[in-house]
């Protein structure tokens, strides 16, 4: 499992929302969400999973019957 780091960019520096202990060498992946987020609250990070609610429902992906996307999902990994 990969647990999630929320950070912030300040000056260049990647700058933790709450602290955390790295080992040496320790390999990470950083994926940026949006670009203008700031301080400011230009772009906020949804703060409640019923903000996700419904987003996907106009995705051509989703569009066939539930079970036969889960089962094609789960082809890809045999």
């Amino acid at each position: 499992m990969y647990p999630a780091i929320v950070a912030i960019a300040k000056g260049g520096i990647i700058e933790p929302l709450e602290p955390v202990e790295f080992e040496d060498n320790e390999q990470l992946v950083i994926l940026r969400l949006t670009k203008p987020w700031t301080e400011k609250g230009v772009t906020a990070p949804p703060q409640d999973w019923h903000d996700f609610v419904g987003t996907l429902k106009s995705s051509p992906h989703f569009n066939d019957d539930p079970v036969a996307i889960q089962q094609s999902l789960r082809d890809e990994w045999n």
